[in-house]
């Protein structure tokens, strides 16, 4: 079970369904499981890989809240220039200003997650995506220490 530091307050199923209205989606059971008591947290273990990417960094899942530090509608909205493709919510950031998404363009009921790389998305916005797993849950399980 993965530890999870620095949470906001707790939110409850009314603020996730709201979100979720306003983004036309349905978060992951896994996912909702894990924001209602760790909105806004830090993984303990925040290290992970994916495809050709050795120790990218889990940083903060985005918060459901407007006082939220980074608040996922926020979040989103700021990217709604082009370079994020219709389908993907990121849920959390690297340090960086890349983002961990869901990616719901082939599975609305069952997202996959991707990172974003924002620097990529002014070129080409497909590309700027690399798939990291089938599932919040796995992306959890693959979190390591430094």
């Amino acid at each position: 079970m993965t530890e999870w530091r620095f949470a906001e307050e707790p939110i409850g199923e009314t603020t996730v369904k709201k979100i979720e209205k306003a983004l036309d989606i349905k978060f992951p059971s896994d996912y909702v499981t894990t924001i209602l008591n760790n909105n806004g947290a830090r993984p303990k273990k925040k290290i992970f890989d994916f495809k050709n990417t050795k120790g990218a960094v889990f940083n903060r899942l985005h918060g459901l809240t407007e006082d939220s530090s980074s608040f996922i509608l926020e979040v989103l909205e700021d990217y709604q220039d082009g370079r994020m493709l219709p389908g993907i919510v990121p849920f959390a950031c690297d340090p960086f200003g890349k983002e961990i998404c869901f990616d719901y363009r082939l599975n609305k009921e069952n997202p996959s997650v991707v990172f974003w790389d924002h620097e990529i998305a002014y070129e080409d916005p497909d590309k700027a995506l690399s798939h990291i797993c089938d599932s919040f849950t796995e992306l959890v399980n693959k979190l390591y220490k430094e």
